[in-house]
């Protein structure tokens, strides 16, 4: 598959996913923008139609990388112990649908079209390393957004739910949530390094 159809399938399932994603959230959309899901893919469709850097696209497929992974192992996962109860008022077809597109679909088509066309510079570690300061900051808006509110799910995840965790044990969950994003953006900046020279001569004639 080419990458300008990678492209484009990726940004019709964001798309699409966002939409529905609105309409379920009903009279709440403005709650989503919250979300580090809805963050990222909001940033990724606005990249896909404005042009972004290498950079920017790396970062973008790391993040949609890493919430595929927190969605399938943690929040989708009923033996996670973090996963994300439905309610009538919060979920349905319609956010299950939209979820899927976001967190199944959307980030496999996008770390598809960045192999297809990898940074032309090779990035380097410090670069991964740069990568945490989103989320990290992110995390912090959200927990003090939790303190600082009383709607029961106020902290959006459960993982980082402090008064059912407390703060160590969200600590902690933060910490490997930082992790899995860097050893993502640590593999790609592995596939940005070029391949070693052979060391063999050129076959025989």
């Amino acid at each position: 598959m080419s990458g300008r159809v990678l492209r484009v399938s990726a940004g019709a399932v964001i798309a699409v996913g966002l939409a529905l994603s609105v309409i379920a959230a009903r009279d709440e959309p403005v709650e989503l923008l919250f979300y580090f899901t809805v963050q990222v893919d909001l940033a990724y469709l606005v990249a896909l139609l404005a042009g972004g850097g290498d950079r920017l696209r790396t970062a973008l497929t790391v993040y949609l990388v890493g919430t595929a992974l927190v969605f399938v192992l943690v929040l989708a996962n009923p033996w996670s112990g973090y996963a994300m109860v439905a309610t009538t008022d919060a979920r349905g077809p319609v956010s299950d649908a939209g979820n899927l597109l976001l967190h199944a679909v959307a980030p496999p088509l996008a770390a598809a079209e960045w192999l297809t066309r990898r940074p032309r510079a090779t990035l380097r570690p410090a670069y991964a390393v740069s990568l945490l300061g989103y989320p990290l900051v992110w995390i912090t808006v959200i927990l003090v957004r939790g303190a600082l509110g009383r709607d029961e799910d106020r902290y959006l995840y459960p993982f980082l739910d402090v008064p059912r965790l407390g703060y160590p044990t969200v600590v902690l969950n933060a910490l490997l949530f930082a992790l899995t994003l860097l050893l993502i953006a640590l593999t790609a900046v592995r596939l940005t390094r070029p391949d070693p020279p052979s060391l063999a001569g050129p076959a025989p004639r």
